[in-house]
């Protein structure tokens, strides 16, 4: 679907007005500053010409700039409130990949598209996702709970190269991760709800094929949305299918995988190490059970997202967005509403 935007044809005398709601409880990479805004309308000058901004932090202006947005860049607002605040709003980009903590989508108002910023994690994702690989096959996780429990236990491992990993979730970020394994002469297996094939990938399936590609992988990377139909996506039924001494990373969203199978699973020596960037639930508190499970690193989601370079990309992917509702073009990185992502 594209947005109809010849019966307004903005420019600097009628601008589209787009409000950057910040969040001044959110993390420094989940804010918009000024400066990264300025520098993208440079690299963007066509766009720049045609909008006028407003910034709003913690709710502070949002009713007034509602009465006017056309577009919104934001993470966290009252979306349930969203139809009766913005009857202009057309485009709402929100500063992540996934949309799974606004779930359901049910709040959506006819008429808005919800875009994501899938692409603007690369190439810092990919090359986390390609160390986890490394870290888990150097059996990592398990000399640091030996370094940890005070104890020398010296475990050999070979390289990376000839050994399996299935991507579950071949997105941009699992695209890049499967173009460095391939660098490193790994044999990849991808899943991907449209089959599709991928140059990085030497074998594409659907996700029904879960089960069977399992016993087939070193190593079973998680890189895919959290929706109602993949929340513990692994569980201890797909544990058991996984080789004995595999390993498990997760880098998407903490409730693809079941914490009490995966400590499970480590304890028994079913699995030989897990790396995950995400818990459940998130963050973890201090007495979450799992912070002691053995051969286990945990990350505090940090994996994926450039300090420098998230908000300029989301820029660009936005700004680029913006000129295809100037042309009346379909929008990338569109929100499926009918699939939660």
């Amino acid at each position: 679907m594209t947005l109809n935007a010849a019966s307004r044809q903005y420019s600097e005398a009628d601008p589209l007005h787009i409000h950057i709601e910040n969040s001044r409880t959110m993390m420094p990479v989940f804010t918009v500053h000024p400066e990264q805004y300025e520098a993208a309308l440079s690299r963007h000058p066509d766009i720049a010409a045609r909008i006028r901004t407003t910034w709003g932090s913690d709710q502070d202006i949002y009713q007034d700039a509602m009465q006017t947005a056309d577009a919104m860049i934001t993470y966290r607002f009252p979306h349930k409130s969203l139809a009766s605040d913005a009857k202009r709003l057309k485009l709402l980009q929100v500063l992540g990949a996934g949309v799974d903590y606004l779930l359901p989508l049910d709040w959506v108002p006819a008429g808005i598209q919800v875009l994501t910023n899938s692409g603007a994690h690369l190439p810092k994702a990919a090359q986390s996702g390609l160390m986890a690989l490394l870290m888990v096959n150097a059996r990592m996780p398990a000399l640091m709970w030996n370094h940890r429990r005070h104890a020398w236990d010296r475990q050999f491992t070979s390289a990376l190269n000839g050994k399996t990993v299935l991507i579950v979730g071949v997105g941009s970020i699992g695209g890049g991760i499967a173009e460095l394994a391939k660098q490193f002469g790994m044999h990849v297996i991808g899943i991907r709800r449209s089959g599709a094939p991928h140059p990085h990938v030497d074998s594409m399936h659907k996700p029904e094929a879960l089960h069977t590609l399992l016993p087939q992988a070193d190593f079973v990377l998680l890189n895919t949305a959290l929706t109602e139909e993949t929340r513990f996506l692994i569980g201890e039924g797909e544990i058991e299918l996984m080789r004995t001494g595999a390993g498990l990373i997760n880098m998407s969203r903490g409730g693809l995988i079941d914490p009490a199978a995966l400590d499970v699973a480590l304890r028994a020596g079913k699995l030989g190490g897990a790396m995950i960037d995400v818990t459940y639930p998130e963050p973890a508190p201090a007495d979450w059970p799992y912070w002691e499970t053995p051969n286990l690193v945990i990350t505090p989601h940090v994996l994926s997202d450039d300090i420098e370079h998230y908000i300029p990309h989301t820029l660009d992917l936005f700004f680029n967005n913006i000129r295809r509702h100037f042309n009346g073009e379909t929008l990338t990185n569109l929100v499926d509403l009918s699939r939660s992502y």
